[in-house]
């Protein structure tokens, strides 16, 4: 089972933990075992954000490939939405993306593809990493079969083809505000909205590698509120560092979530007898009012961990055409990863069909209040906490004196040594107030710094 790479990726502190030495292991491990099964040297796709660390992990993860005989195709910036697109239509054995995705700058990070686009499997990681340096080094490719790299400057004109190909609108009539986050999408959201024929209005699309998500984007949404209401605005968007989320906001300068987008989505698919199975996708923690809309709509919701891989596997598996995460990961079974750009383009669609505003869309949900806490936790205490019975038991108190009045979820993120605490329910005093016990209790045995 691999230890380091896996299905989500790698996250970390750019150079210092997620080092140059580490992504030139990763390199060349990947080029050998790819290669193993190709009659070829093997091409891999690479892709990445705007951050400052990008450059010199670019050029650590070539140098690996090419040592393990493999072919480094440098697309350069594009969202890794845009680089498993790319690699659904055309020819290489895999794909790597450099981003740490909401992070923030001084963060970095790795998300690696197969063939088609798809996140590579947990098999798939660990053959690239069991050849990963041990205790003794492994063979290199000698100056006679060494691989190449090669800069392509096509690959983002590329992506937007594919979007337009996918997307076929009518003009849009609107004025839009897109916030970049000083990331990935900052020179590519704008050509695309403009060929629909939108009015276009940027925030933050002048990145400088050292403000990526920095109180922009969907990290921080009161700027694009704000400008959005005083601009008189139709709709406005935000996105990530790496293009994959998407939120929006209606003309009143009130936030849509990812689960109100979703909901609106379905609704309009189940209207046009498109939502394929009659239903969607979608992550334990969807808000209880998702929950409500989709029994009231008749639309069945499969539910999975969060988490790209889990959302795409559970729709590939039951055949569903739509999933998505309240975080703004929207899911279609058209594309291969979820695509900030393609959300928002599909939104609008539906604000065209239906003819009416973003505001009276969202009316078809109503949210329950929501609390989450974030505990960090000693590395050692991971997936050890979910044993200790005097916080098991503190939990399942909460629990049933909530009853059914709301619930609770506690779960350890995949990346990262912290224990998310999520709680929902109509009474926002009491949820907020069992929040706060449980990440004490969980402080005091397992932690004592809140993220």
């Amino acid at each position: 089972m691999s230890k380091v790479l896996k299905p989500d990726g790698l996250r970390g502190i750019a150079i210092a933990e997620l080092s140059c030495e580490l992504f030139l292991h990763l390199g060349r491990a990947a080029a050998q075992a790819l290669g193993r099964s190709c009659p070829h040297p093997p091409v891999i796709y690479i892709c990445h954000d705007t951050r400052h660390s990008a450059a010199a992990l670019e050029a650590a993860l070539c140098a690996g490939i090419c040592s393990g005989g493999g072919i480094a195709h440098c697309l350069g910036v594009l969202p890794s939405s845009g680089l498993a697109l790319l690699l659904a239509e055309e020819h290489a054995e895999a794909g790597i993306a450099i981003t740490a995705e909401s992070a923030s700058y001084e963060y970095n990070g790795l998300r690696i593809f197969n063939g088609n686009g798809a996140p590579m499997s947990m098999e798939q990681c660990a053959s690239i990493e069991a050849l990963m340096p041990g205790s003794m080094p492994l063979p290199v490719k000698s100056h006679r079969f060494c691989g190449t790299v090669l800069r392509d400057d096509t690959a983002a004109q590329r992506y937007l083809d594919a979007m337009i190909r996918k997307n076929p609108m009518e003009p849009i009539s609107m004025r839009i505000a897109l916030d970049c986050a000083d990331g990935a999408l900052s020179e590519l959201a704008e050509p695309l909205f403009s060929h629909y024929g939108a009015e276009v209005r940027l925030l933050r699309h002048t990145p400088d590698g050292f403000h990526i998500n920095h109180d922009c984007g969907v990290q921080s949404m009161e700027a694009l509120m704000d400008y959005v209401s005083e601009e008189h605005c139709d709709v406005g968007f935000a996105f990530d560092g790496d293009g994959g989320r998407c939120l929006a906001v209606d003309a009143q300068g009130e936030l849509l979530d990812g689960d109100c987008l979703l909901a609106i989505l379905a609704q309009d698919a189940k209207e046009a007898h498109r939502l394929i199975q009659n239903g969607v996708a979608a992550t334990l923690m969807s808000n209880l009012g998702f929950l409500r809309f989709a029994e009231q709509n008749q639309i069945t919701v499969h539910t999975t961990q969060p988490a790209a891989r889990f959302v795409l596997e559970k729709m590939q598996n039951a055949g569903l055409s739509l999933g998505g995460e309240r975080s703004g990961y929207l899911y279609f079974g058209d594309m291969p990863a979820a695509d900030g750009l393609c959300t928002a383009l599909r939104i609008c669609a539906v604000m065209q069909r239906s003819g009416s505003s973003l505001h009276a869309l969202a009316k078809i949900m109503e949210h329950d209040p929501q609390v989450s806490v974030s505990v960090r936790i000693s590395p050692y205490w991971r997936e050890i906490w979910k044993n200790d019975t005097q916080i098991t038991e503190y939990i399942e108190a909460c629990e049933r004196q909530l009853g059914n009045e709301g619930r609770i979820l506690v779960r350890e993120r995949g990346r990262e040594a912290v224990i998310q605490i999520l709680l929902e329910g109509r009474d926002f005093r009491r949820i907020n107030r069992y929040a706060l016990e449980i990440a004490e209790k969980i402080k005091e045995r397992a932690g004592n710094v809140f993220a």
